[in-house]
């Protein structure tokens, strides 16, 4: 063969151009409004303990019955719910937080491994993200699945992938993406932080920036500061629209379950809520915290009120959320919630005698 003719066949590279008059421009779609998008890799991120998986079993929960997401933010659309989980037991830990948030149990199903058949024998070994597949043949078995959660992803790369190198965790993710956006599934993956500092949140995350990179929406899960009961819900990395804002719940009664401020946290995100060994701010000036004290006490001196209208005044007043928490907190003010929900806060008893 001759040398002409062989270089016929040498590859050739050539560009791949779209114009953009040929693209359809779409609206993103929603499995939780302005946090968890259909069709796309969304993360979750926190400390071990913050109450991660309580909160997948809590959204799995709302999509099983078609429910109103928390603190009026939109309706879940009735659906499935395919748990990928390493840390969790489904019998004693997982099942039971199902049945607490009122789960329909037959609308959530659990990847516990993959069987291999070969000749005559069977056996069942562990999933990882290599192969994909096995998530694409479940969707198919499980047409009404709408969420996908990873709980925790580091546990399902693969023990030959480096979760610190980009391009390995993008080589595992960009296949699982790809499925998120030809199945119109929304995938959750569960992270945990990393040990050092990090000026923003996004940057906490455990392992290489691909994580955050390929996600088009990042949640945080943290603890207030100020009240260790109080789990906050904080809006990191959001490419499809506005950062929702924040919100907050407690875990609470036996067995355990999600108990939802009924408002949203205004004023206040992710980067807000890094513990003071992960932020070098320190918070409001004292001059402003002390100013908000004296403002409370002018306002809660008649008698308490519904936390809703202190947090609407104190914003009008120019005091941020934050500073109005903590100057609660160092006040003692009174936190109940009534009988019909609503939150209400009051004056402790020594600061309404010193006020007579």
């Amino acid at each position: 063969m001759s040398a002409r003719s062989t270089n016929r066949f040498q590859p050739r590279a050539r560009p791949v151009i779209v114009t953009m008059s040929d693209i359809k421009a779409q609206t993103a779609q929603w499995l939780w409004p302005g946090r968890i998008p259909l069709g796309c890799v969304s993360l979750l991120i926190g400390r071990p303990g913050a109450g991660k998986s309580y909160l997948t079993c809590e959204m799995a929960s709302i999509l099983s019955r078609g429910a109103e997401w928390p603190a009026g933010t939109g309706l879940a659309p009735l659906g499935d719910t395919l748990l990928i989980c390493a840390e969790d037991d489904p019998g004693y830990t997982i099942r039971p937080r199902l049945d607490a948030c009122e789960a329909e149990p037959n609308r959530v199903h659990m990847l516990t491994g993959v069987s291999i058949t070969s000749e005559d024998q069977e056996k069942v070994v562990a999933f990882t993200l290599g192969n994909v597949d096995i998530i694409r043949e479940a969707l198919q078995e499980r047409a009404n699945v709408k969420l996908i959660v990873i709980d925790p992803i580091g546990s399902y790369l693969g023990g030959s992938v480096d979760a610190h190198r980009d391009n390995e965790v993008r080589s595992v993710l960009s296949p699982l993406a790809r499925l998120a956006s030809e199945s119109g599934t929304a995938v959750l993956l569960v992270c945990h932080t990393r040990k050092s500092e990090a000026s923003h949140a996004d940057d906490a995350v455990l392992g290489s920036r691909a994580f955050t990179g390929l996600a088009r929406s990042v949640l945080h899960l943290m603890t207030d500061r100020e009240d260790r009961n109080r789990k906050l819900l904080l809006a990191g990395k959001s490419n499809l629209g506005p950062p929702a804002p924040g919100l907050a719940f407690r875990i609470e009664g036996s067995p355990a379950r999600l108990d939802w401020e009924p408002d949203p946290i205004a004023d206040f995100n992710a980067d807000d809520g890094l513990d003071h060994n992960t932020k070098s701010s320190r918070g409001p000036k004292p001059e402003s915290r002390c100013n908000a004290k004296g403002w409370l006490l002018a306002q809660l001196r008649a008698g308490p009120l519904l936390a809703t209208e202190v947090q609407r005044q104190a914003s009008e007043s120019g005091i941020t959320e934050r500073t109005l928490r903590r100057a609660a907190k160092e006040m003692g003010i009174c936190k109940e919630k009534t009988p019909e929900g609503p939150w209400i806060w009051g004056l402790p008893a020594q600061a309404s005698d010193s006020s007579d």
